[in-house]
């Protein structure tokens, strides 16, 4: 009898060795568990997903085909847009007046990117329509003419919302260049009739199995269960060290009390080519993630960011540990680094560098990681003339990129330490020397990637973006001294509320924001303007109310918002002055 299991495809099979099924196995069982995350979006609730930076633009037939951009169609006589209602159900309106004229939306990027990932996967549109039965006529375009022509879908909508599912190897069929595509949709109403069309969320999808084999930080999509490294952690404390400030990256934004932007293209010294936005820097699952972007913006075609605490959390002696996984390619430059705090007055070099880690990418240099040191010969008051000292790490296979590791640093009066997954590589003693000075001064922290420069060279064709610096976690930790004082405002940690915050060391209702800047400081929801007791939670008037007694409560309350109110209107009404903070 013949075996019916006899085929070639049942041969190779069997043939298959133990470790290739190891490895499927593997690649299954990471792609189950990230399904929500193979989603690139075009839009959601939250609005117009960053990859699509030229925002929302329309062609109109009635103004000869040219386009109206970000003007919710004022520009446009056949079409009009508006965001509606909020949240979770918060969606994108789109209007046409039935006039017979062709008006198309679409949602552009700058540059061209690279959607190879989403092969074999779907693009999905999640909408309704007031007319019952609306078709809707699609197309991608990749860099005019290429495109995939118009696309009149099957299936239509009604007033319920549905979702369409358009294969992504159909696209490509009708001549999608998945390597150039330049818009995340174009659409519009087959029947160019009077109709609302109602957009909830459009996203690329990539499959299972494409998301398995992803790797690393780059592409369209980051997907942080890919990421190697879980081995690589640090402690939250050290035996004669106190942890003095940390930021977790757990929020849903970037925590502005301790953190600032630099913003601008001026090359930042280094002839680099990127311009520094805030956006681009977002919290995803507990970290923080930096994103270069080719994109134009001013004269620039790549986009970054710039992070730093600069004015807000400084440190002088102890250790930094930073659990991150870096970006790659050709011309990209992440570090994570710190400057003196006296960088506005004195300038660089005076001011002192210290380099915590830095990568080139490249020709198989993101194995490497630097720690450095820069600073002034002879110190403050000598000419300039620059200097730097340090040393590297390298892996002993793979990259930086494939996953998370620690880069630390522990500086003490008497020289700096680099460390990656807590195994010292370089180590720098100062002398008695000006040059010196610096070191001995508080630092703030800066996390940025550079694209191009003079060191690393610039981006080529094969580099890839975007591409990403994943920071999990900072900490910092200070000397267990009674007299350390790490931010250097006079304070000693052990009494300071605030140890790294030069500016304040109060910090009454525990909040992290010092008194100076707090406008409750006991946190009691009266305001310090109007509170008797600003550092006491447990009163705020003089003439506090006995409680229970709801008609003096209803007076007290009424008295407090006359005087919130002409607190904030700054009329001439008596006010209570405020009071300063007491140690």
């Amino acid at each position: 009898m013949a075996n019916k299991f006899s085929t070639p495809r049942a041969n190779l099979i069997r043939q298959a060795s133990p470790m290739m099924w190891a490895f499927l196995l593997v690649v299954l069982c990471q792609s189950a568990a990230f399904a929500s995350d193979r989603v690139l979006t075009v839009v959601n609730t939250g609005g117009i997903g960053p990859t699509w930076d030229g925002g929302i633009g329309a062609f109109d037939q009635e103004i000869d085909f040219d386009s109206c951009i970000n003007d919710s169609g004022a520009g446009c006589p056949n079409i009009s847009w508006a965001w509606v209602g909020d949240g979770e159900n918060r969606f994108l309106r789109f209007e046409y007046p039935g006039s017979g004229q062709l008006a198309g939306v679409y949602f552009k990027s700058s540059i061209p990117q690279d959607f190879r990932v989403f092969q074999g996967g779907t693009l999905e549109i999640e909408a309704r329509a007031s007319v019952p039965n609306t078709a809707l006529t699609i197309k991608v375009d990749c860099e005019w003419p290429c495109s995939t022509g118009e696309i009149r879908l099957a299936e239509t909508l009604s007033d319920e919302w549905t979702t369409i599912s358009i294969d992504v190897d159909d696209l490509v069929a009708s001549e999608l260049d998945l390597q150039n595509v330049d818009t995340g949709l174009v659409f519009w109403p087959s029947d160019l009739g009077l109709v609302t069309v109602d957009i909830k969320s459009i996203v690329w999808r990539m499959t299972a199995m494409s998301a398995g084999l992803q790797r690393g930080t780059g592409g369209p999509l980051l997907l942080l269960n890919n990421l190697r490294g879980q081995e690589n952690i640090s402690p939250s404390a050290y035996p004669d060290m106190r942890l003095l400030w940390a930021d977790e990256f757990d929020g849903d934004d970037v925590n502005l009390r301790d953190w600032n932007f630099d913003i601008g293209d001026n090359g930042w010294g280094n002839e680099e080519w990127q311009y520094y936005q805030p956006q681009n820097a977002t919290l995803q699952e507990g970290h923080l993630v930096i994103t270069a972007r080719e994109q134009r913006v001013g004269g620039s075609t790549y986009t970054s960011t710039r992070i730093k605490t600069e004015g807000e959390v400084e440190f002088t002696y102890g250790r930094v540990d930073i659990r991150a996984a870096l970006p790659e390619g050709q011309g990209i430059w992440p570090a994570l680094w710190a400057l003196g705090a006296n960088f506005r007055q004195v300038g660089w070099p005076r001011t002192g560098e210290l380099d915590i880690m830095e990568m080139i990418g490249g020709r198989g240099r993101e194995n490497t990681v630097h720690g450095t040191m820069h600073w002034n010969r002879g110190g403050l008051n000598a000419p300039y003339s620059h200097t730097y000292q340090g040393g590297s790490y390298h892996l002993d296979s793979g990259k930086f990129s494939y996953g998370f590791h620690v880069f630390s640093m522990i500086r003490s009066p008497e020289g700096v330490t680099w460390l990656v997954d807590d195994i010292p590589f370089y180590s720098y003693q100062f002398t008695d020397a000006p040059d010196f000075d610096a070191f001995q001064k508080p630092f703030f922290l800066i996390f940025n990637i550079a694209v191009g420069g003079r060191w690393p060279g610039y981006p080529d064709e094969s580099t890839n973006f975007p591409q990403r610096l994943v920071v999990d976690y900072v900490r910092v930790f200070g000397a267990n001294a009674d007299d350390e004082d790490s931010d250097g405002d006079g304070v000693a940690d052990p009494i300071d509320d605030l140890p790294l915050d030069p500016n304040d060391s109060i910090d009454t209702d525990n909040d992290g924001q010092g008194n100076t800047e707090d406008d409750d400081d006991d946190n009691d929801g009266y305001l310090d303007d109007v509170d008797d007791y600003p550092l006491d939670a447990t009163k705020w008037s003089v003439n506090q109310p006995n409680e229970g007694n709801e008609g003096t409560d209803e007076a007290y309350r009424s008295n407090f918002l006359l005087m919130f109110v002409a607190t904030l209107l700054n009329t001439d009404n008596p006010q209570k002055p405020s009071t300063a903070p007491v140690r």
